[in-house]
């Protein structure tokens, strides 16, 4: 089996003439009517579609690669299905077609009819959708990295060996700062509620987290809020608590 037989499934099967038209099913959908046709070119959509390259380039090629799977469709087709009458190839390439001109449509409708609902439910939405998903983060960050730090210690102290666990991360006093893949940073800092230079009394230190943002902006939503006891248990205020139920499950915001 040469390149050419793995990639497209080609037999060796000559396609008739008549059957030598644009294929919409391979063209749309790409990828998922590649792999009912075993036309393996076609998973190259996949990381066209994960990965962002500079100027929008991977959006560029995506498109040139469904023009040609487009072109090509009704010939990989036919190497599977070559036993199959020609009107009746046709009408499963156009049932395919079909299908594919439906997401094109049903897809893009409940999107807007999703977005409509989601603002109109209330224009805080986003808001607290943003701050909800920080939270969220900050909380897992928090549980995965807690247990190795010791609380009877210093604010300063704590950020070190709390960063030490994370790659990437810059610490800022008693703060640790992360960089999202977007270029945004938010931080963890960790506090205590009174003057003693340590956080060695239960209920004496708490854990505050939030986007970085420069000193004469403010967010439009307070930090997140943990409380930490000596036993290294970590409680979300009540607001952080109401914000982790909703997380960043659309649905719960409809």
């Amino acid at each position: 089996m040469n390149i050419k037989e793995f990639l497209t499934g080609y037999k060796g099967k000559d396609m008739p003439k008549e059957l030598k038209a644009f294929n919409w099913g391979a063209c749309i959908l790409t990828f998922i009517w590649g792999v009912r046709y075993r036309a393996w070119i076609t998973l190259l959509a996949v990381p066209l579609l994960i990965f962002q390259l500079p100027l929008g380039l991977n959006w560029f090629l995506y498109a040139v690669l469904q023009i040609y799977c487009g072109m090509k469709g009704n010939e990989w087709a036919y190497q599977l299905e070559w036993w199959k009458k020609p009107a009746e190839f046709r009408k499963t390439q156009a049932m395919w077609a079909v299908c594919a001109t439906l997401i094109t449509i049903i897809v893009p409708f409940l999107t807007g009819l999703f977005i409509v609902r989601f603002v109109k439910k209330s224009p805080d939405n986003l808001k607290d959708f943003v701050r909800n998903a920080q939270c969220v983060t900050a909380n897992s960050k928090i549980k995965k990295g807690i247990g190795r730090v010791s609380v009877i210690t210093t604010p300063q102290e704590m950020a070190q060996s709390f960063s030490k666990q994370f790659k990437g991360t810059q610490v800022d006093d008693s703060k640790v700062i992360f960089t999202t893949k977007n270029g945004k940073s938010y931080y963890i800092t960790f506090n205590k509620t009174d003057n003693d230079a340590s956080c060695d009394v239960s209920g004496n230190c708490f854990i505050t987290s939030n986007y970085e943002v420069p000193e004469m902006m403010t967010l439009p939503f307070d930090a997140c809020i943990f409380d930490i006891d000596n036993n290294k248990n970590v409680t979300p205020d009540k607001m952080t608590s109401e914000a982790l139920k909703k997380g960043i499950n659309l649905f719960k915001y409809l």
